[in-house]
């Protein structure tokens, strides 16, 4: 990543813009983050039950032990890896800043990553949910 997208997305994380398309940038780049790797089964990415309870998924409640530090940043990791069909599984997150009944730390920033080679394989809906740096 150059220096003037590197200056860009900080500015948008500093100033809330979220969520966010980034190329070529790995999910370490991001201090205090969850990391979603694409190609999460369904039944990790919106909870599950336990008895007659409905529980949030694990990355959920990693998201939230984190958010108590300050801003974090969730990274749904390449999700140019995936069919277009499947990536419409991020649109509640990525639209509604939630999953299943849970509803997203206010101060969390949603970054998604992709191969820059790859940009056309990315779901037109999800697209146009996303700022592109």
């Amino acid at each position: 990543m150059n220096q003037e997208r590197f200056n860009l997305l900080e500015n948008y994380i500093k100033v809330g813009v979220s969520p966010l398309l980034v190329k070529n940038i790995s999910s370490h780049s991001f201090r205090n983050s969850v990391v979603i790797e694409s190609n999460i089964k369904q039944s990790e990415l919106n909870g599950h039950y336990e008895n007659t309870l409905f529980c949030p998924p694990m990355w959920y409640q990693d998201l939230l032990q984190k958010s108590k530090n300050g801003t974090v940043v969730l990274v749904i990791e390449n999700i140019n890896e995936i069919r277009v069909e499947e990536q419409t599984k991020f649109i509640e997150i990525l639209k509604y800043k939630k999953v299943s009944t849970f509803d997203l730390p206010k101060n969390c920033l949603i970054v998604v990553t992709c191969s820059d080679a790859s940009i056309y394989k990315i779901n037109e809906e999800v697209y146009s949910l996303l700022a592109q740096i």
